[in-house]
This record gives C-alpha cells, sequence and structure tokens, in this order.
C-alpha cells in the first residue's frame, strides 16, 4: 500500500488557474455539467468534453481517441444521449413535488375511458399479466404513465422485462422498478429497448459481481446494486471487486460495501482494473494474499503511514462513531 504523496513544501497551484482567459473557448451548459457530475460516469463526461470540443458526432473517432472500448464508449453514449436530450415528460416528472398523487376509483376509472393511450396500455398490461388489473395495479400503472412520465411503450417493455424475468408482475417490482427507469431518464420504448439489450449482455457479469459481493443475485440490496453499477461502468472483472472485497476485509475485519466502493474508485482514478494491473500497482503482501481464517480477524494496521489519505479518513470516521456511541 503507498502512503500518502509527502508535501514538496510549495504551495499548491489553485485549480482555477485550468481556467485561463487565453486560446479557443468552448462554452459548457451548467446544468449540463451539474447532471454529468451527479451521474458520477466518467466515461459520459468525457465524451461530452470531445463533442464540445470537436463538434463531430463520429463515434468510431471519438472511442479512438477516448480509448474507450466499443461497450464502454455505447454505455458512455446511451448515458449522455439520455442527459443531453431529455422528454417533456422527463422534465415535467423532475418538476412535480416528491409525494405520488393519490388517484381516486373514479379518476382510475375516467383515465383509462377517456386516454386513448392510457387505456391501450392497461389492455397490454392485461394480455401480459393474464388477468384484469386490480385498483391497486391500476393506480400504480397511472402512477408510472402521468407521475413518473413513463410512455406507454416503455412501461410495456417493463412490464414484460418483470414477466420474463420473474415470471409474475408484482406491483412493488412494478413500482421500484419504474421509480428507478425514471431517474435514469428512460421513459420512451426506444430507450427502454437499448437499457433492456445492455441489460442482458452484462447480465452474467453482473451475477458474477453481486456473488463475488456475496450478494443475492436475484434480489440485490441497493447498496450492492451501487457498487455493481459503478464496477460495470468503470470496467471492472468480477475478480477485481473479489479482491477489492478480501482487502475490504483485511483492513476492516468485516464486510463494509462503501469501503470497497471507496477501493474501486482509488483503483480507477490509478488506471487499473484487472487483477494484474491492481497487483502490479499494489503488490499482494503476504497477509492479504491468503484469506483469514473462519472466525479470526485479520490483524489491522496502526502505522497511519501506511494508510492512503482515503483510508485515513475513513479510520479517522470510525473511531468518531465508536467514541460517540460509547459517550
Amino acid at each position: 500500500m503507498r502512503g500518502t504523496p509527502k508535501s514538496t513544501g510549495k504551495k499548491d497551484k489553485p485549480m482555477t488557474s485550468v481556467l485561463l482567459p487565453e486560446g479557443e473557448l468552448r462554452v459548457a451548459r451548467c446544468d449540463m455539467l451539474d447532471k454529468l457530475i451527479a451521474v458520477g460516469d466518467g466515461d459520459a463526461a468525457l465524451l461530452y468534453l470531445y463533442i464540445l470540443r470537436h463538434g463531430g458526432t463520429d463515434g468510431s473517432a471519438a472511442a479512438r481517441a477516448l480509448r474507450l472500448s466499443a461497450d464502454r464508449y455505447e454505455r458512455a453514449a446511451f448515458t449522455l444521449n439520455n442527459l443531453i436530450a431529455p422528454t417533456e415528460k422527463t422534465k415535467a416528472a423532475t418538476d412535480k413535488s416528491a409525494e405520488a398523487p393519490r388517484y381516486t376509483g373514479d379518476e382510475l376509472r375516467r383515465a383509462r375511458l377517456d386516454d386513448q393511450t392510457f387505456s391501450g396500455l392497461c389492455d397490454a398490461a392485461e394480455g401480459i399479466t393474464g388477468r384484469a388489473l386490480t385498483e391497486g395495479q391500476l393506480r400504480c400503472l397511472l402512477t408510472i404513465y402521468d407521475y413518473l412520465g413513463l410512455d406507454a411503450g416503455a412501461t410495456i417493455e417493463l412490464l414484460s422485462y418483470l414477466k420474463s424475468e420473474k415470471g409474475t408482475v408484482r406491483t412493488t417490482d412494478l413500482r421500484r422498478e419504474a421509480n428507478q427507469w425514471a431517474d435514469m431518464g428512460i421513459v420512451t420504448a426506444q430507450a427502454a429497448q437499448q437499457y433492456l439489450t445492455r441489460r442482458a449482455d452484462e447480465k452474467p457479469l453482473s451475477e458474477a459481481i453481486y456473488r463475488a459481493l456475496g450478494a443475492d443475485t436475484e434480489q440485490p440490496a441497493p447498496k450492492e446494486q451501487r457498487v455493481c453499477r459503478f464496477a460495470l461502468a468503470h470496467g471492472f472483472p468480477a475478480d477485481a471487486v473479489e479482491l477489492a472485497v478480501h482487502r475490504t476485509g483485511q483492513k476492516q475485519g468485516h464486510k463494509s460495501l462503501d469501503y470497497t466502493l471507496g477501493i474501486l474508485r482509488r483503483w480507477d482514478n490509478a488506471g487499473v482494473h484487472t487483477v494484474s494491473e491492481i497487483t502490479a500497482l499494489e503488490p499482494e503482501t503476504r497477509t492479504s494474499a491468503v484469506p483469514a481464517a473462519v472466525g479470526q480477524t485479520p490483524a489491522q494496521p496502526t502505522d497511519s503511514a501506511t494508510l492512503a489519505a482515503w483510508e485515513q479518513d475513513w479510520a479517522a470516521r470510525v473511531r468518531s462513531h465508536r467514541r460517540n456511541t460509547e459517550e
């Protein structure tokens, strides 16, 4: 483990120095930059900068210039397209209050009778599920269609996906997935098809990553999903995630998904993603190479000089939490 770099004694150059007035300028929209920061996808951010600089749409040229594989480029382009060109329904859903409306029975009946598109969606849902919709299911569909902003095509794709994956369409699953799709800007049939194709392609790797995390591959917890999404987006194979989990156990003595994600972020910042790249940068020590015996807690490093800056910060927060708990 490499220690924290020593100070050179010189005053660090302020980051604002990169904003020099000389040279050709390009203007970036602040709302777009905010979205890129929020989504945390480095490849999408690089692609946005490339397009901003060159103004071109040649995907192969962009992928070569950014050294992105075909899969990484497609994921970046998919993310960027959803951020750059949100539909009007997406914007409307974003502006709505956090509380979804509670539609009355009369409102549900009127929506199905008066809105031909929604009526067609309900008919399709009954065809997929094989039975008439209950009032609760009808309310869930109207919430997805009217409040979250998924169009009929996207909702039908979602219903078909749940039926195929789980054998049945439960309202809780439908509501959870629909909220996730809305958050990701997947509100049209085309976007849904692209997302489901990518998800199917990534399924074997996702399941391998969940197994490396010790997660239930059918019902992973939200934090496990977060780590998996990061690993997929940044090109970490399952064995690299397993190594991060192992090193988490060596450092913490227990499972910590936040700590594991911190390790993956550090490796990503260093530009290493495969086990061979990682161990070339951070060779396995005798203690880290051999897993601890069952029931045995690995020795914890006590010399702060052996810890990276983010690890020192983590340890400080753990000590603070323990002090507060004891008090």
